[in-house]
């Protein structure tokens, strides 16, 4: 341990500099207490005496279901306790997920409480942080990957288990949820900085992050984040991993004195360059190019083109295709993302846990628009299990906003409330409702009447007028994306004009009936499985009932080990 160390309580402490002309915040790391950030806090007071340092106690412990949003304003509420008059300028140092909660607290303290545009009074000392240095931070979300080492990824595993149990069984998201990819907090959190950067410019606080070189528990990818961190300073920390990044050591001591208290010019010295940051991460997606991105300003208009399940998505292209020809005919310059979130097979879409995973996707998808295309109006082509991801994600994230959206063979519930949206967060919504699509009618139109949050919005049409249902088109869950409907869609999405309604007036009786006996199917099904497993389960004696639980175990633990280890 260094000798400069400071016994820090576990419930936090704030120390009084010499002259008290600078504050210093330190948000620990999940899982931590202040307790663990002794040798930093010990470093701080020798390198900037004068400085006041706080460190407050945060709920991050395991079974923590703490708000993420709550903890900072908890922050926020603890720093104007202070006499911020007498400070010129506040560093905040965070490590970990604490490092995503400093830049939380940076924009919430300028006002950005949410994400609907209804910002609150910015807090008197918000323009005096000027530096926000982040210890292996979680810029990006975290996510089970190979970054971890076996044991880890195991605890890590169950961990997203237990969590998953709490969120759909009970009803409560444990707080280290708020932090993984795509995740609605991280995602607001991301398109704040990002507006709150581009309104600052150069006024913005620098931002300094270290990354440690064998970090065992941050993939790169999770701890770089080019779409809102493209300007911050980066600086490779050899032989040091995430928890010891926290530690002076001979190893990091002079990338923590320089991230804390250098000068601008001797930070540059140290970062690595733009291409070498690129290089640390290594995605692929639309995005990952040979280059680090910059905002063109020049798009004024994005597209997703989002596939469904049981479907690798190659009709996207085409779609997309489609409307990036229709822009330049008209003298735009248009985008389109066609990403892939994989072959989405019907077993996993039923599963609400794996389908927020879908969600969390297309959220971080997102924030990468946000960042390249600046100036761009956001629109939205969705099929089936993309027109669900659309309105789920904008129903957890206040920040999303969309021009306009055409949802094809949709499993959204009918009775979603567009109006909730519409003018503010949406302009318009089209819904093509087809003639014979019994897997909407049978399937998600059958939860939604036993309250789940998919619907028959592809079979029944949805109830809010504010969205226009385009009865009928004739053919089953894949018809509107015939091509025959490509330039009504791209019209619609570039000027408003809304496609006429379809030339068939009724829907296939079959299907209709299909569909009105929907929730007795589902139950019928769902009895049917359970009977055939009991059935099985009968044919072995207790002894060997035995014997299968262990096959089934170890069985899905080599399945753990192949697919995760």
């Amino acid at each position: 341990m260094s000798s400069n160390s400071i016994d820090l309580p576990a419930e936090g402490a704030f120390l009084k500099g010499k002259s008290s002309d600078r504050l210093v915040v330190i948000l620990h790391a999940y899982n931590q207490t202040p307790q663990r950030m002794g040798q930093l806090a010990g470093a701080v007071r020798t390198w900037l005496p004068d400085s006041d340092i706080l460190v407050p106690a945060l709920p991050f412990s395991i079974f923590s279901f703490a708000d993420p949003e709550q903890v900072a304003n908890e922050v926020i509420a603890r720093i104007d306790t202070l006499t911020t008059e007498n400070y010129g300028e506040i560093l905040l140092i965070g490590h970990s997920i604490g490092a995503v909660l400093a830049r939380k607290v940076w924009v919430a303290a300028h006002g950005m409480t949410s994400g609907n545009g209804s910002n609150a009074q910015p807090r008197p000392w918000a323009a005096k942080i000027v530096r926000i240095v982040q210890l292996a931070a979680l810029n990006r979300g975290w996510m089970i990957s190979s970054a971890l080492n076996p044991r880890d990824r195991v605890y890590w595993t169950l961990g997203k288990l237990w969590g998953n149990f709490c969120c759909h069984a009970l009803g409560r998201d444990p707080l280290i949820f708020g932090f993984q990819r795509g995740a609605p907090f991280l995602t607001l959190t991301r398109l704040q900085c990002l507006q709150l950067q581009q309104s600052l410019g150069s006024n913005a606080p620098m931002v300094v992050q270290l990354i440690g070189s064998v970090d065992d528990m941050v993939a790169p990818t999770d701890n770089v984040d080019l779409a809102t961190g493209a300007a911050f300073a980066y600086i490779e920390v050899n032989d040091v991993t995430h928890e010891g990044i926290v530690d002076v050591t001979p190893a990091s001591r002079e990338a923590l004195h320089q991230a804390i208290c250098g000068r601008p010019g001797d930070i540059a010295a140290l970062a690595l360059n733009p291409t070498d940051v690129y290089d640390l991460h290594a995605e692929d997606d639309d995005y990952d190019l040979h280059r680090p991105p910059r905002p063109n300003r020049k798009v004024k208009h994005v597209v997703f083109v989002i596939h469904g399940i049981r479907d690798r998505g190659f009709w996207t292209r085409r779609i997309a295709r489609v409307m990036r020809t229709q822009a330049r005919l008209d003298g735009d310059f248009c985008k389109t993302v066609t990403s892939t979130y994989g072959f989405f097979a019907m077993g996993p879409f039923l599963l609400p846990w794996v389908r927020r995973e879908k969600v969390h996707w297309l959220l971080d998808q997102y924030v990468t628009v946000k960042s390249l295309y600046p100036d761009a109006l956001i629109s939205y082509i969705g099929h089936s299990n993309g027109t669900y991801l659309l309105a789920k994600a904008m129903t957890l994230c206040p920040a999303i906003n969309i021009e306009r959206a055409i949802f094809a063979g949709s499993v959204v519930r009918s009775d979603f409330e567009w109006h909730h949206f519409m003018g503010g967060r949406i302009k318009a919504v089209v819904n093509y409702v087809a003639t014979r699509d019994w897997v909407v009618a049978i399937f998600p139109n059958g939860l939604q009447a036993m309250g789940q949050d998919l619907g028959g919005a592809g079979h029944n049409g949805f109830e809010d007028k504010q969205a226009v249902n385009v009865r009928y088109i004739d053919g089953s869950h894949g018809a509107a994306l015939a091509s025959e409907h490509w330039r009504e869609m791209s019209d619609f999405i570039f000027t408003g004009d809304v496609p006429s309604q379809g030339l068939v007036t009724e829907q296939d009786c079959s299907v209709k009936r299909l569909g009105a006996w929907a929730p007795f199917i589902c139950v019928f099904l769902v009895v049917a499985v359970v009977l055939v497993f009991l059935a099985i389960l009968m044919q072995f004696s207790p002894a060997n009932l035995g014997w299968l639980a262990l096959l089934l175990v170890l069985t899905t633990a080599i399945k753990i080990i192949v697919t995760k280890l």
